[in-house]
């Protein structure tokens, strides 16, 4: 079939059907209501809930500097999830897609470093898979959790900079056909323990860089309910692996040709890590963050996120003589409720700021803040910074959002989180410098229909000014039983 025949198909099936969008994040949103395929016993301690879910998309992007394209997804999605017991809870969604574009898609070669893998089956047709699944079990003294999935910590709404989970949004800069964007999940386990208003976690996970190259990930966060709606987190993150560059390609001597296994230590609770690896060697890459949520008003939050990547103490943190002094924080307001006839208006207003290098190691990719080619950290990248605000109001079945960014990515060494400082590397750090940062503004809007559980349906379109100038318009449709 020809890719304008399958195109305009496809936007006969949009409009047709008025079906739904979920973004992989807010999948399960459209799933609150009772599963039409429910297997239980008579008292329903052990329960299925399955579901599927048909969707469709279109997406138009004209760019000054790329010529336009058309970008075609279609995905069949399976969920599934229950109890076994009271305390043994599970959830698991599978989501198989095909994608068309106009334009040329390279050969995958099934390397996490090109991103989440896929089948090539024509210069502009491509296949590919993935999923998802946790489960969490309940004793006396802790909740025990395993799974291959996402994490996602802190209170952001828009750009996470210390854990992100599954949000990916659109970046001009990241725009290709021969790699998918979305935020890849991995395999854990963990716990939880609850005392009160404290709560702590803690993850052991595997990441993928390089095939049969091993890649590890731990964090543990300390999560402080406080009296007036006031929630407080630390959390430290601890990433090492089996060196991926070829032997004598990094100039960081102590970095070549190192072989790691994983460390059990850092999987024991309640130890920190900056003191853990100390005592290993102090050869792993550590951060420490912290986020803050103030709900006191009724309706209002206050928040915000930080990151400390390897800095040599908080004093340090404006100091640009240093490119360790790496940093990243998210601050943000919203406003929700806010009832205006039969409709209800929600604001918010967030600022990421990310300094040169953050994300990135010496010691090379094997270090790096990395998963399948994507940050676990906000999607910006280092040397980076956003402004981000919209408005959505919502009635009945219909939520309108209108939103307004603007955006700057450095380009420079050090700007890409596969960057790798070396001793002949300048030591100190410029954010945002104006000869190598593309800068750019969005202005744009979604619609969202929901009218029934079975279908539901969203188009956006933004406009872009500045570096990039031009439009992207998107439509997504879902039928799910």
């Amino acid at each position: 079939m020809k890719f304008k025949d399958k195109l305009f198909r496809t936007l006969f099936f949009l409009a047709s059907i008025t079906a739904s969008n979920l973004y992989a994040q807010n999948a399960a949103s459209v799933f609150d209501s009772p599963a039409h395929i429910s297997f239980s016993d008579s008292a329903k301690k052990h329960v299925l809930n399955i579901r599927a879910q048909l969707m469709d998309s279109i997406a138009i992007t004209n760019l000054s500097n790329a010529k336009t394209h058309y970008d075609n997804s279609m995905s069949i999605r399976l969920f599934a999830n229950g109890k076994f017991t009271d305390d043994f809870l599970f959830d698991t969604r599978v989501k198989i897609s095909t994608d068309y574009t106009n334009r040329y898609i390279n050969i995958n070669m099934y390397n996490p470093y090109e991103g989440i893998p896929y089948n090539k089956q024509s210069e502009k047709k491509r296949t590919w898979d993935l999923f998802a699944a946790n489960v969490s079990y309940n004793t006396k003294i802790a909740k025990l959790l395993a799974g291959f999935d996402f994490i996602e910590w802190g209170p952001a709404r828009r750009n996470h900079v210390i854990l992100r989970g599954e949000r990916s949004f659109y970046r001009p800069w990241q725009d290709s056909s021969s790699r998918i964007t979305d935020a890849a999940p991995t395999p854990y386990f963990g716990y939880q323990f609850t005392l009160g208003p404290i709560e702590y976690t803690q993850y052991a996970t595997k990441l993928y860089e390089k095939k049969n190259f091993g890649k590890y990930f731990h964090a543990h966060r300390l999560n402080l309910n406080l009296p007036k709606d006031i929630s407080f987190g630390i959390s430290e993150t601890a990433l090492y692996g089996t060196t991926t560059e070829p032997a004598g390609s990094n100039p960081n001597t102590e970095s070549d040709s190192t072989g790691r296994e994983f460390e059990w230590a850092y999987a024991i609770p309640f130890i920190p890590f900056v003191f853990q690896e100390h005592l290993q060697g102090d050869q792993d890459n550590i951060s420490l963050a912290f986020d803050l949520s103030v709900k006191t008003l009724p309706n209002w939050e206050f928040y915000a996120e930080l990151l400390w990547d390897d800095m040599k103490s908080p004093t340090s943190m404006f100091d640009d003589s240093w490119w360790g002094n790496k940093w990243a924080t998210t601050l943000g307001i919203a406003r929700d409720n806010i009832a205006v006839g039969p409709a209800t208006l929600g604001w918010m207003f967030e600022y990421t700021r990310i300094e040169p290098w953050v994300y990135t190691h010496h010691k090379g990719t094997a270090y790096t803040y990395a998963n399948y080619a994507q940050s676990l950290g906000s999607d910006l990248g280092p040397n980076s910074q956003e402004l981000h605000t919209e408005v959505s109001t919502t009635y009945d079945f219909i939520k309108a959002t209108l939103f307004f960014g603007a955006v700057a990515k450095d380009t420079a060494f050090g700007g890409h989180i596969n960057d790798m400082h070396t001793p002949e590397s300048a030591t100190d750090k410029k954010f945002l410098n104006d000869e190598t940062t593309l800068r750019y503004k969005e202005l744009g809007f979604t619609l969202g229909l929901t009218p029934w559980d079975w279908f539901s349906f969203r188009c956006s379109y933004t406009r872009f000014f500045g570096d990039f100038e031009g439009y992207r318009a998107y439509a997504v449709g879902s039928v799910q039983w």
